[in-house]
């Protein structure tokens, strides 16, 4: 192949666009960093102690702005209205460092044995998969699902991790609990769901059935939507230590939740709930 001035000009610029891209999307991550992300030191007491009073002496008022948030037609200011309700020191990003990537808590600190990981949404995209199964140490069993049939060379990767695909359109074709009752499974340790909308009708089922210690979801749709999928999850005791709305998508945002019973496990402070385990 013969290679020109003007191809290697175009490669270049092409280049910087990308670039020029990531810088913008970093930025952007950088703008709406949550509260709660700061960098506490966790051998010191004290910041702790501060972090939990400073979490208590907003509550009603982040309460109130967070209602008032979700009765608008703003997804951004509903963003910026969620508060973390739990300080998670070692939150590590798996899959893309873009769009598709989760933010975990200490994934290392999953179960040594009889672990499970489900991973709800791939679309042939198994970055996010590959890598929460190595992080957490190559044992835990993981169970993928899409409402296609996956490609060969995505199926040939589950099958070196010793996973299970499931096809079907979720949660009208397949439920997540027949996934587990297939599978042989009994809870979960990490959930990853990013369903296109099928969320809103496939979580309670499943969490009010199933122990699940953490929950990586992309939520759609309007602010009163948002806040109604997480009140469902505060009802069954999972607060919120991360917030990360997708840049390409305005009503689309991921929340990291943790249940209150695995926070020893992960190494997790509590702090004050802001999303209501009941009707505010």
């Amino acid at each position: 192949m013969i290679y020109t001035q003007s191809t290697t000009i175009t490669a270049l610029i092409s280049v910087v666009l990308l670039i020029n891209l990531l810088n913008l999307i970093s930025v952007w991550r950088l703008e709406n960093k949550f509260e709660g992300d700061e960098v506490i030191d966790i051998y010191n007491p004290k910041a702790l102690v501060e972090l939990k009073v400073k979490s208590l002496s907003n509550s009603e008022s982040r309460i109130r702005d967070l209602y008032s948030a979700s009765r608008s037609s703003s997804n951004k200011n509903f963003y910026k209205a969620v508060k973390l309700e739990a300080f998670c020191a070692i939150k590590e990003r798996v899959g893309d460092i873009d769009d598709g990537g989760k933010y975990v808590c200490h994934p290392r600190m999953v179960k040594k044995t009889n672990c499970t990981l489900i991973s709800l949404g791939l679309n042939n995209q198994v970055t996010f998969d590959q890598h929460i199964w190595n992080v957490t140490g190559r044992h835990c069993k993981i169970l993928g699902a899409d409402k296609d049939p996956q490609h060969s060379e995505t199926q040939g990767y589950y099958e070196k991790m010793g996973g299970e695909l499931f096809v079907g359109m979720i949660p009208n074709e397949l439920t997540v609990s027949s996934m587990m009752e297939k599978s042989g499974r009994k809870d979960v340790d990490i959930l990853k769901m990013d369903i296109e909308k099928g969320e809103h009708g496939a979580l309670e089922p499943f969490i009010r059935e199933y122990s699940v210690c953490q929950i990586l979801i992309e939520i759609h749709g309007t602010p009163a939507e948002h806040l109604k999928m997480l009140k469902i999850m505060a009802r069954y005791h999972f607060r919120i230590f991360n917030v990360d709305p997708n840049p390409y998508c305005i009503e689309c945002s991921e929340y990291s939740l943790i249940h209150d019973s695995c926070m020893d496990r992960y190494g997790v402070v509590p702090l004050t709930p802001i999303i209501p385990r009941s009707e505010y």
